[in-house]
């Protein structure tokens, strides 16, 4: 069994209550609220409140607490940053008449493949890339700049509360989850960092664990997933794979187990390179193969 380092301090959110939720001010009327495996972020506005995603282990109780703790207002609109069941299947409990639920079209079309009644369908969708949207004199913009996660994945900007939601795109204080966050194209999401720093925000929520982030945030991870191509991109250089093959006692004939263990062998020369992160980011050692795995395919065959 893998045997995995604590987390240091620097990369753990606040303690959870009996209550099973923490909300924290995010300043001029917008909230992050947390279970401590996901989050997300709510707007109350001058006739209720705006609703980023619904997360399933959060549920629509605990929301519902976590809003009714700092405003009596109701939901009036709920945005869907992507499709993932983690991050809005707990729609079905808010669901009532007069809500509006807004997400861009692929969102609601992998919706309604999925037929799943945790994640009720939108009834105000977009196409394109842009959809600017004032709700009670509250600016918001979504935009959709490529699939860095999933095809239908949202930037959510609020400018006037200096907000950025860019959820699943990377972990606060920490290397990015499996495999680049699961993304859909690895160009897209290297890009997607680049996209972020362009936004006037002070505050990004990212989706997962018990923090909220910055911009500076946003630079680290950039700066990390660098590291991993720079890495990968010498590590192929270096390592062949006839070699690899034959260290390996792979049959002359098999051709995709050589390619299997020279990939093999690339990721784990690429690890050796990998420059220490221990002091920036926390828990650097439980995604980094894969993380590599998936930036070696790419550089492959992108």
């Amino acid at each position: 069994m893998t045997a995995f380092k604590p987390m240091p301090a620097f990369a753990l959110g606040p303690d959870i209550p009996e209550s099973g939720f923490v909300v924290t001010d995010l300043g001029g009327g917008t909230y992050g609220v947390t279970q401590g495996m996901v989050n997300t972020v709510f707007l109350e506005t001058s006739n209720g409140v705006v609703l980023v995603d619904a997360p399933l282990n959060l549920g629509g109780d605990r929301l519902l607490a976590a809003i009714g703790s700092v405003t009596s207002k109701p939901v009036t609109h709920l945005i869907y940053s992507h499709v993932h069941a983690d991050h809005i299947g707990a729609a079905h409990e808010l669901d009532r008449k007069g809500l509006q639920i807004i997400a861009h079209e692929t969102t609601g079309r992998f919706i309604q493949e999925a037929r799943d009644s945790r994640r009720p369908l939108p009834n105000v969708t977009f196409s394109g890339p842009h959809k600017a949207l004032d709700i009670d004199g509250t600016r918001f913009v979504l935009d959709y700049t490529g699939d860095w996660h999933v095809a239908g994945n949202l930037f959510i900007h609020v400018p006037e509360r200096k907000l950025l939601t860019a959820i699943d795109s990377f972990t606060v204080k920490s290397p990015p989850f499996f495999r680049l966050v699961f993304a859909a194209h690895v160009p897209a999401y290297f890009k997607a960092m680049d996209q972020m720093l362009e936004y006037d925000v002070e505050t990004v929520v990212t989706g997962h664990m018990a923090l909220y982030g910055t911009l500076e945030d946003v630079a680290t991870n950039r700066d990390y997933i660098n590291d991993l191509r720079t890495s990968v991109t010498e590590a192929m250089r270096t390592v062949g794979l006839q070699e690899a093959a034959a260290a390996a006692n792979v049959p002359a004939n098999n051709k995709q187990a050589e390619l299997k263990v020279w990939m093999e062998a690339v990721v784990a020369r690429a690890a050796e390179l990998m420059p220490s992160w221990e002091a920036r980011l926390g828990g650097t050692d439980i995604f980094l193969t894969d993380n590599l795995n998936a930036v070696a395919w790419s550089v492959s065959i992108d």
